[in-house]
């Protein structure tokens, strides 16, 4: 596949039509037409369905799509590095849950300008992807994962899974909650942690109640400010005063609601020097 016939891809699908892409790309509509068809045969999927109305893209499409923007992330950071004379990134992959945590790191860190970081958010099972694949140095994730690959696996901080809600959903004002309460309500989570709620849960005589699955935690945080059930989240994700004000939080009466996260990273693996000096200082600010 070609980089520049990705770009146009992309393109394609932002625009939702081939004429309005060819436009912004300031080139005909025949031959990025004809783009799109050779891509499509390389590919043997289909990739847009084509209507009166422009273009929407297929399920192939929007995995394609995905893929094709950190691709063309990836090719940028090379030509970058290969281009700029003294030009040093920090490779840091992490998961969403884990950007506020991450980011006061990150500016513990930083004292000057010269620092440049090249972040990519996936789930935990794709980061760990992505640093076998030499793609990224280092990355923060959540348990819970398998701790078999060949890495070094550095405990950054406890968490724990709280629910969050607004205060009609809260029966009482203690701190706490037990799983049959729970059961009770009207439940928001994300998809990792649907199974394991669901056998935890299941001793219960009732059910819980799945409102919402999503795939990010800030998105069931959102829900839950919007008063549309009571989330299920780590803790640490619920920190904001303007949030508090909003909704109310319990504490989980369950010993294995923790979930903690971790700095994981190749140490067989000699890296750059200012991607060291940040691993040397993220060390230093784990739990000992």
């Amino acid at each position: 596949m070609d980089i520049k016939v990705l770009r146009n891809f992309i393109s394609i699908a932002e625009n939702g039509s081939i004429c309005k892409a060819a436009r912004a790309l300031h080139m005909s509509q025949p031959p990025l037409s004809k783009q799109m068809k050779q891509l499509e045969d390389e590919l043997n999927v289909q990739l847009f369905s084509r209507s009166s109305r422009g273009v929407e893209l297929t399920e192939q499409g929007r995995l394609l799509y995905t893929h094709a923007n950190s691709l063309i992330a990836y090719n940028d950071m090379i030509v970058r590095e290969l281009t700029c004379e003294n030009y040093s990134s920090i490779r840091l992959g992490m998961i969403t849950s884990s950007v506020s945590y991450a980011l006061d790191l990150i500016k513990g860190f930083i004292t000057d300008t010269s620092f440049h970081f090249q972040i990519t958010e996936k789930n935990s099972f794709e980061l760990l992807d992505l640093l076998e694949n030499n793609v990224i140095d280092l990355a923060f994730i959540r348990t819970p994962f398998e701790m078999s690959r060949p890495f070094q696996y550095i405990k950054m901080t406890n968490d724990h899974l709280v629910a969050v809600g607004r205060s009609a959903y809260f029966k009482d004002q203690k701190h706490t909650i037990s799983l049959a309460e729970l059961t009770e309500l009207p439940l928001i989570t994300v998809r990792r942690w649907r199974d394991y709620l669901d056998t935890t849960m299941g001793r219960f005589e009732k059910n819980p109640d799945f409102r919402f699955i999503c795939d990010d935690n800030r998105t069931c945080l959102s829900l839950a400010l919007n008063g549309m059930g009571v989330s299920i989240l780590p803790d640490s994700l619920t920190h904001d005063p303007l949030h508090r004000m909003m909704i109310e939080k319990r504490s989980i009466e369950e010993d294995t609601f923790e979930t903690c996260i971790y700095l994981v990273y190749n140490g067989s693996k000699k890296l750059d020097k200012t991607t060291h000096a940040f691993l040397l200082y993220l060390l230093d600010k784990a739990l000992t």
